[in-house]
């Protein structure tokens, strides 16, 4: 994710004053096109094949553009599975290009390098590179790779971010549904609902420092004596047991926010935005996390992402109409309520009848407001309930942590 500007409000139920429309929920993770939105023709500079505009390369059904870079760890992934799978859907007129995004300002060792990588991925199909990264900052690129999927006159038809897990399903079910190819639909995978699996007992730190946390709130779900270091203490040793779980940065980042050490929220949050986020867990987790801590345009970007995934998530419709309201979208709120209404699962996902917490025109029902906040609390994990007694020198070797997770 790139970093944004941070904006900040008091509490789940502050207003934000910008209106910014709600996104139907076969949401494009995008920032500046909407479906059908017209890509700009590019000129691209040709790194295996000679550069042209964006729309010479086009088939008479259109195109699929995979955006990448040889920094995005997911990039190899998905160009190797467009070379091996989705170039068959040259012979129905849809041709597969992938434009580099690396630097604004190529050098001769930059082009070199990107070269060296298609090389080495064994890449047939054109590779081009976005001159000035001019169309990467018009369609408003939020996950890298991004995979576009175009008409013959470069009208967006769909935008699926990253690579996740079910990708290989997920692109080319897309790309049949733009030809209008029927294909049997497919049953809902599990593999949207993995989580991290933490390493070296990095969990069971991660939740010692949870219920020190808790332990250390308010029934108001304000922090007592300012920031509780026993349970900083617990989720840096889960950072340090295994630095690819997620979820201890955004507790810090929570906890300091709680405490009004806004410098300490921003230092734990730099370690969340230098990563890759691409499953939809991971989005699902960071946009309420972002929610929570009243950073809607951050939320918002994980939103979108999320959305092009799992187009009616209850835990992300929930968030939606949050961040409606803040926005002063009635219309938005009113409709992902109404999303949320028809969900089957979201009494399930949420822990609550939706019907409780909002009004049909997507307001906040009057003596909701602690239910409201107690969901969001109960998606991220860290609502407060009964949790004892924990002493603050609680589990910090590892054979104490083992007897902890018995």
């Amino acid at each position: 994710m790139k970093r944004l500007p941070r904006y900040f409000v008091t509490g789940v139920f502050s207003l934000w004053v910008i209106v910014s429309p709600w996104w139907p929920a076969s949401a494009f993770a995008l920032r500046g096109i909407e479906p059908g939105g017209k890509v700009p023709d590019i000129e691209l500079s040709g790194i295996n094949v000679e550069g042209g505009k964006l729309s010479s390369f086009a088939g008479p059904k259109g195109l699929v553009v995979v955006y990448w870079a040889t920094w995005s760890s997911r990039s190899p992934a998905i160009l190797q599975f467009a070379e091996k799978e989705l170039r068959r859907y040259e012979k129905l007129g849809l041709n597969v290009i992938a434009v580099n995004a690396d630097h604004q300002e190529m050098k001769a060792e930059d082009f070199a390098a990107v070269r060296e990588k298609v090389k080495e991925l064994g890449l047939t199909f054109p590779v081009l590179h976005d001159k000035g990264l001019v169309g990467y900052n018009a369609i408003g690129i939020i996950s890298t790779p991004t995979t576009l999927i175009l008409d013959n006159t470069l009208a967006a038809k769909d935008a699926y971010p990253g690579f996740p897990s079910v990708a290989k399903d997920d692109i080319p079910e897309r790309i049949d549904a733009f030809l209008g190819i029927v294909r049997e639909k497919r049953a809902e995978s599990a593999q949207y609902l993995l989580d991290h699996k933490s390493k070296n007992y990095a969990l069971q730190y991660y939740n010692l420092g949870k219920r020190l946390f808790l332990t250390a709130r308010s029934p108001s779900g304000e922090l007592r004596g300012g920031v509780p270091e026993s349970a900083i203490d617990r989720l840096n040793e889960a950072i340090r047991r295994d630095p690819d779980f997620f979820r201890p940065y955004l507790l810090k980042a929570i906890i300091y926010h709680a405490a009004k050490e806004h410098a300490l929220r921003d230092s734990a949050l730099d370690n969340i935005r230098k990563r890759e986020f691409q499953e939809p867990y991971e989005n699902r987790v960071l946009a309420l996390g972002y929610l929570d801590m009243g950073m809607d345009n951050n939320a918002s970007d994980h939103l979108k992402l999320l959305f092009s995934l799992v187009p009616d998530d209850p835990a992300g419709l929930f968030g939606q109409t949050l961040l409606s309201m803040r926005r002063k979208d009635a219309a938005g709120a009113k409709k992902s309520a109404e999303a949320l209404f028809a969900s089957p699962k979201a009494k399930e996902v949420l822990g609550e009848d939706p019907a409780v917490l909002f009004t049909p025109e997507g307001g906040v029902k009057p003596g909701a407001e602690r239910a409201v906040r107690n969901t969001l609390e109960r998606l991220l994990d860290i609502e407060k309930k009964g949790q004892g007694m924990i002493r603050s020198d609680a589990p910090v070797k590892s054979e104490d942590v083992n007897r902890a997770a018995q």
